[in-house]
């Protein structure tokens, strides 16, 4: 780390289907939960709150981004699933996920999508792609070249 610069606290993978992204996601966050790793609180220190979250089934409440944004760690998987609705529940799920990443800035956060940064700009939303490339975060877009994990 260079003098003065924050910690990246952001892992983004985006590329094609079946590349291995949410396996590699899903392992880092394994390895996470399995770690010595220790939140200091003012009476001693804690485990991590970590989660897992699926957006199309884990932000359907409107309180969502906000209860998962007080976690120590979380991994949101296919971010532009269910998102890709021009209106009604697809509407609401990309101003879900907007949220949710507005108030994760500089806490670790880890995701994945089945789409690259400028596609998740023109087909979902501009809020969502702007959010990937923040606080000096890693964000990864794997080409379209490489082969099928599997």
């Amino acid at each position: 780390m260079i003098a003065n610069e924050p910690p990246k606290r952001w892992l983004s993978l985006l590329g094609p289907s079946g590349v291995g992204k949410t396996h590699i996601l899903k392992q880092a966050l394994q390895c996470l939960k399995a770690s010595p790793w220790r939140i200091k609180t003012p009476t001693g220190q804690r485990g991590p709150q970590i989660a897992h979250i699926v957006p199309a089934t884990d932000l359907q409440d409107f309180a969502a981004p906000r209860d998962y944004a007080k976690y120590d760690l979380i991994y949101v998987e296919d971010v532009g699933s269910g998102a890709d609705q021009t209106k009604g529940a697809g509407a609401v799920l990309r101003s879900r996920i907007a949220e949710l990443l507005q108030l994760r800035s500089n806490r670790w956060t880890m995701l994945d999508a089945n789409l690259y940064r400028r596609e998740i700009e023109q087909q979902i939303d501009g809020r969502i792609a702007s959010r990937l490339k923040r606080d000096g975060s890693w964000m990864v877009e794997i080409p379209q070249e490489v082969p099928d994990f599997w």
